[in-house]
């Protein structure tokens, strides 16, 4: 499976995990789509600030207009709560950093793109710039992109698909089905929750509050000072507090928020969840009962492909990090 963006009027498939994934399972999910938009000109003191190095990665500067231009394909238009942004540039510049890593990797297993190939493909973006009245340097004033961006989106769209018809296989697919089969052949899970309310989700110590009542609650019961049953009844927020807290069977992917699925699915019985974040809260969740699912990879392909590229993206990107020199002068936001 590829994902698509458009890069003017040229559409470029990324077969790669988004840093909008990552938003999208926290609590300020929004959508991811890099779309051709009208940008007024940059003032000089803005290409100044964009043009700032915040990472270099084998000695090829990530620059702040990069950066924010991640940021920005991530959540498009709705605006970050203060509090979320921090971790949000700080994903974003995970994502540009892996991405180099990958490129490296694709470069020295002979997959990336030769230079021939490149200038063939920008010479078709040129033309179908032209064909609009619209020179590829008003394109790339519109856009914030730098010609070295532009460049290395067109190596990447040449040289990653290379890299998943090699390793994007069925045996693949169906190892990688194995490893995490519970996410994918259609097992329910029974969950109760117990949702501890946020009362200024914007403010760091409003959540950090709510983190501490969820931690103390779990530690309490997990001590048998309560069941989890009677901790839901008398300190949960949710309209499930009077039968205990009980949701009943959900899946992997419906009907909950991602960042609620996906750790009720790594419970066992009995087992109850650190804190989970949702725009609701903070849960925790327990699982009470597994119905296992009987669906096969072949059943599965569409879902399974995304978290396959996902796995190799980041695979990929590990097997080149131990050999990279990886800078970053705002240690802040340095990966985690």
């Amino acid at each position: 499976m590829r994902f698509r963006f458009s890069v003017g009027p040229v559409s470029y498939r990324l077969g790669l995990p988004s840093l909008a994934a990552w938003v999208r399972r926290s609590s300020w999910g929004a959508a991811i789509l890099f779309a051709w938009t009208a940008h007024a000109s940059l003032a000089a003191d803005a290409l100044e600030l964009q043009s700032a190095v915040v990472a270099t990665v084998d000695g090829q500067p990530i620059t702040a207009g990069e950066l924010q231009r991640e940021v920005d394909r991530a959540v498009k238009v709705r605006e970050l709560p203060p509090a979320a942004q921090p971790a949000v540039r700080t994903a974003a510049l995970n994502q540009l950093i892996d991405r180099r890593l990958v490129a490296a990797y694709l470069k020295q297993n002979g997959l990336s793109a030769r230079p021939q190939e490149v200038e063939r493909e920008m010479q078709r973006i040129r033309t179908r710039l032209q064909q609009q009245a619209v020179t590829l340097d008003q394109y790339l004033q519109r856009t914030g992109l730098t010609s070295e961006e532009l460049r290395r989106s067109v190596e990447w769209e040449i040289g990653w698909p290379r890299f998943l018809e090699q390793y994007l296989t069925d045996e693949n697919c169906a190892r990688f089905f194995q490893q995490h089969r519970r996410e994918f052949d259609g097992t329910q899970i029974a969950v109760a929750h117990i949702l501890v309310r946020v009362d200024s989700p914007d403010d760091p110590r409003s959540r950090e509050s709510a983190v501490a009542v969820a931690d103390q609650l779990r530690r309490r019961i997990e001590a048998g000072e309560l069941t989890f049953a009677e901790a839901a009844r008398q300190h949960s927020a949710a309209p499930t507090a009077a039968d205990g807290g009980r949701i009943g069977f959900i899946g992997r992917r419906e009907p909950m928020p991602e960042s609620f699925s996906q750790a009720a699915f790594a419970l066992e019985p009995g087992q109850i969840s650190p804190g989970v974040f949702t725009s609701f809260g903070v849960h925790l969740i327990q699982c009470l009962e597994v119905k296992p699912g009987s669906k096969r990879w072949q059943d599965v392909r569409d879902q399974l492909e995304p978290a396959v590229t996902q796995h190799l993206f980041h695979w990929a990107a590990e097997r080149q990090r131990p050999q990279a020199k990886i800078e970053i002068p705002n240690a802040s936001q340095a990966p985690q």
